[in-house]
């Protein structure tokens, strides 16, 4: 059951380009980051809050002080990014904030209230995820000090006070991005040292070793010239250090910044479970049946139900690999492939489930899979091995291997091996660069890697 007023904490990225319209094309090149925003969204949704509170490391920042919202509506939008129809209107909790602000003196923290402008991007892209999955109540949005100033677990319990003083059922949302400088190209520039950051922030996350996130060194934090820190620990001082239901959904940095999201806090509550979790006695423990998983996935998905697997895994299935989902029309017209190259989940079922909604309803190439359709489509499931770097193109096989390269600036195009028509490595490269929009000339980092599908009868298979 639910300890305590906070219902929900997440952690959200905010580059502008994960959100659709900004994106455009190139959002599939961060399909596990969307895919994981709109999983940590739907979660908090579910938790039923009655008020969401968003720290924001990109909202306006006074030193020694920390910022409260106090505008009557939280509007903003990403028009400076090129897409002015992503935007968000949502009502302010107006006690909250002034009852936040009595909290945050009692316990000796500056507070300031921030008016008379449009919300930062810092704010506004996870609300785009949140609004999309349904959200449009009461919200609260905090900037943060300078870093280096302290108060982060002060803030968080005043944000857990307030929420217990008001009877408010609370979900609280750190957004953040991880290093800005993992390649020639990132916003920072390029640093040797700034992967090792990203490395061990995730790392105490998925240990749920949430303490130590505050006792990173430093000097390594400056490195990375990173803004997910100080967003996380008020996350975690408000859900005090609670470990539940707490996991990494994605990592990842095609853009030379790291993108990390993760659900920090979910308690469990008998109100919150889904209708589906009536069949989590149900295992599943064969490769073959993967496509099955898929289909269940989908048809969870559109009627709204389980946003996980309600079922386990056992045997060959409790390995952790990378999974692609492929669907297909009954005439053998591609509907949708998309998948993760490393596991993010703990076990297949779990990979081949949340892979499967991403490819019915987030590759963009098409529109979202309708109801209607399901009886005419069919499910792939291609189950990878390690990635191998190689040398050449004469390592190559398109036959037996599947193929990743990477351009200078982390651009990354992938192609599943054994795909009807891809006959040579010329062909197999050129269009793993075409989907990545890699030039002919530019240099790349190939790797390959092997893989086993299983499908459903009568699937003609493809690697999308």
């Amino acid at each position: 059951m639910v300890d305590g007023p906070i219902v929900f904490a997440g952690l959200m990225p905010h580059a502008p380009i994960l959100v659709p319209g900004v994106g455009r094309e190139r959002l599939a090149e961060v399909t596990a980051t969307a895919q994981a925003m709109a999983t940590v969204s739907r979660h908090a949704v579910a938790a039923q809050p009655d008020t969401v509170v968003l720290v924001s490391p990109h909202s306006p920042r006074q030193p020694g002080a920390f910022g409260i919202w106090q505008t009557r509506k939280l509007r903003g939008s990403l028009e400076m990014f090129g897409s002015p129809e992503d935007r968000v209107d949502l009502p302010l909790d107006l006690a909250f904030a002034e009852q936040l602000e009595a909290a945050a003196a009692r316990r000796e923290l500056r507070t300031w209230r921030i008016t008379g402008q449009p919300l930062d991007h810092g704010a506004v892209v996870p609300l785009c995820y949140l609004v999309a999955a349904g959200w449009k109540g009461p919200t609260v949005i905090l900037s943060l000090n300078y870093t280096g100033d302290g108060g982060l677990d002060e803030l968080g319990e005043a944000i857990a006070a307030t929420a217990q003083e008001l009877h408010r059922r609370t979900a609280i949302i750190a957004s953040g991005d991880m290093s800005h400088r993992l390649t020639a190209s990132a916003p920072c520039g390029f640093h040797s040292e700034a992967h090792r950051f990203d490395e061990t922030f995730i790392a105490l996350l998925r240990q749920g070793a949430f303490h130590d996130v505050q006792r990173i060194d430093a000097s390594l934090q400056e490195v990375a010239a990173e803004d997910v820190a100080d967003s996380t620990t008020v996350a975690l001082a408000a859900s005090r250090y609670r470990t539940d239901g707490h996991a990494v959904l994605s990592y990842e940095g095609p853009f030379g910044v790291g993108y990390g999201v993760a659900i920090l806090y979910e308690p469990t509550e008998a109100g919150l479970q889904d209708a589906a979790t009536e069949a989590a006695d149900k295992i599943a423990s064969r490769f073959a049946d993967l496509p099955a998983v898929a289909r269940d996935a989908v048809e969870a998905e559109l009627r709204g139900g389980s946003k996980t697997a309600p079922g386990r895994a056992a045997g060959e299935l409790t390995a952790r690999h990378g999974v692609f989902v492929t669907v297909r029309t009954d005439q053998g017209g591609l509907r949708g492939c998309r998948g993760s190259l490393q596991p993010v989940e703990g076990d297949l079922v779990q990979e081949t489930w949340h892979n499967a909604v991403a490819t019915a309803f987030h590759d963009y190439r098409f529109p979202p899979v309708q109801a209607a359709e399901l009886p005419r489509l069919r499910f792939s499931v291609t189950v990878l091995g390690e990635l191998e770097a190689v040398a050449s193109p004469e390592a190559l096989d398109p036959a037996t291997y599947g193929v990743l390269v990477t351009a200078a600036d982390g651009r990354k195009g992938v192609l599943l091996p054994a795909i009807a028509g891809i006959d040579s490595v010329e062909q197999q490269l050129a269009i793993a660069r075409r989907k990545a929009g890699i030039a002919p000339d530019e240099w790349i980092g190939i790797q390959r890697f092997k893989a086993r599908s299983f499908k459903e009868p009568h699937f003609v298979e493809d690697g999308g």
